[in-house]
C-alpha cells in the first residue's frame, strides 16, 4: 500500500511516542508515522523526507508551518480553545478519534489509499418475519465475540433501531443512510468514507443507523448489491447485516449471505409468520434461501444484558458462542 507521511510534534515525548505506537499498528491506517518534540527536528526531516500532514500541539505552531506541509491539525489542550481556522482535535481524545481526523482531513484534497484487504468477507445476515425476537440483540452479541480476534463490522438495516438513542450518540452525516449516498464513488473512497463513518463498541465496528429509517425503502435493490460488492472485498473479515422488511431485493440480500440466521417460536402468530415467509421463498424461486437459514429457537434467558456496549458475557453470550461454535464444526 502507498503510504502517505504524518509527523506527530508535541513537546511530551511519551505522548508522541505512545501515539505514534498505537497509530502505526492500526492496519486501517494508510500513513507512515513519524514522531517530534521539537520544531528545529521536524523541519530538518523534512528536507530529507516529505510529509504530508503534521499533527502537533498548538503551543508549538507557528504560521509557517502551513508551507511545511500540505495539512496542520493542531492538537488541543482544552477542548473548547481558540484556533487559527485550522481542523484541530483534542490532545487527549482516543486514537480512533485521532485517526478518524487525520483521514478525514487528508481525504479532502486526495484519494486515499484505504484497501488493506483481508480477503472475501463472510458476509452473516440476520433476519425473522416474527416481532420482539432479541434479533438485534443476538445480532450484536455475535458481533462483540467475533470482534476478539476479527474484523467486524455491523450494519442495521431497521427503521426505527433506537440504537443512536441507547448508545447516547447524536444523528449526524455519517449514519447509514447517509453513507448510501457515496456508493457510485470508487471503491477506495466509499471504503475511506466508511472508516470515517464507523464508530466501535467493544471491538466492533459499527454504523449508526439511519435516523429517519423510513429512508431506507427508497434504496433500491442494484444500491444493496452495491454496498454488498463494495464490502465484499475490503477490511473486514466478517459483516454482519441486521435486516429488516425495509430491504428492497430482501431475499436477494439473502441469498448473498455466507450465513443466514432466522429466529423462530413456536407460538401462534410467530409459527403462521414463519410459515408464510417459507411459503413466499417457495413461491418466489429461493427456496434455497429458507433451507440455508440456521432457524434458531432461542431458550428463556433468565437475565439480559442491559448494556449493549458489553454483551461478550453472560446467558446470551454463551448462547451464542454455541451456535458459532456449532457453525464453524459443522462448516456453515
Amino acid at each position: 500500500m502507498n503510504r502517505r507521511t504524518l509527523a506527530i510534534c508535541d513537546p511530551e515525548e511519551a505522548y508522541a511516542c505512545r501515539l505514534m505506537d498505537a497509530l502505526s499498528r492500526r492496519e486501517d491506517f494508510p500513513f507512515e508515522v513519524l514522531a517530534f518534540t521539537g520544531a528545529e527536528r521536524l523541519q530538518d526531516s523534512l528536507a530529507r523526507k516529505p510529509v504530508q500532514i503534521l499533527l502537533i500541539a498548538q503551543g508549538l505552531f507557528r504560521e509557517e508551518m502551513k508551507d511545511w506541509v500540505r495539512h496542520v491539525i493542531l492538537l488541543q489542550e482544552e477542548e473548547n480553545s481558540p484556533v487559527q481556522e485550522l481542523p484541530c482535535v483534542s490532545k487527549y481524545s482516543s486514537v480512533l478519534r485521532i485517526a478518524k481526523k487525520v483521514t478525514e482531513t487528508a481525504m479532502q484534497t486526495e484519494k486515499l489509499p484505504f484497501l488493506q484487504t483481508v480477503g472475501k468477507a463472510c458476509v452473516y445476515g440476520f433476519y425473522t418475519p416474527v416481532g420482539r425476537s432479541l434479533q438485534t440483540t443476538l445480532a450484536l452479541t455475535m458481533g462483540q465475540l467475533l470482534a476478539a480476534n476479527k474484523r467486524v463490522l455491523y450494519l442495521n438495516f431497521e427503521c426505527c433501531a433506537g440504537l443512536t438513542e441507547m448508545l447516547g450518540k447524536q444523528a449526524d452525516n455519517t449514519e447509514f443512510a447517509s453513507l448510501l449516498y457515496y456508493l457510485q464513488e470508487s471503491k477506495e473512497q466509499f471504503l475511506g468514507r466508511l472508516y470515517q463513518a464507523a464508530e466501535c463498541i467493544n471491538g466492533m465496528d459499527f454504523i449508526l443507523p439511519a435516523s429517519c429509517g423510513y429512508d431506507l425503502y427508497g434504496i433500491a435493490r442494484e444500491e444493496w448489491r452495491r454496498l454488498l460488492d463494495l464490502l465484499d472485498d475490503g477490511q473486514y473479515d466478517v459483516i454482519l447485516l441486521d435486516l429488516s422488511d425495509g430491504v428492497q431485493g430482501l431475499f436477494d440480500v439473502l441469498r448473498r449471505c455466507t450465513r443466514i440466521y432466522t429466529i423462530v417460536r413456536e407460538d401462534g402468530f410467530a409459527a403462521a409468520k414463519l410459515a408464510q415467509y417459507r411459503e413466499t421463498l417457495e413461491r418466489t424461486d429461493y427456496s434455497d434461501v429458507w433451507e440455508r437459514s440456521k432457524k434458531l429457537k432461542l431458550p428463556f434467558f433468565c437475565q439480559l444484558p442491559k448494556d449493549i456496549g458489553n454483551l461478550s458475557s453472560g446467558e446470551l453470550a454463551e448462547y451464542t458462542k454455541k451456535v458459532l461454535d456449532a457453525d464453524e464444526q459443522g462448516g456453515v
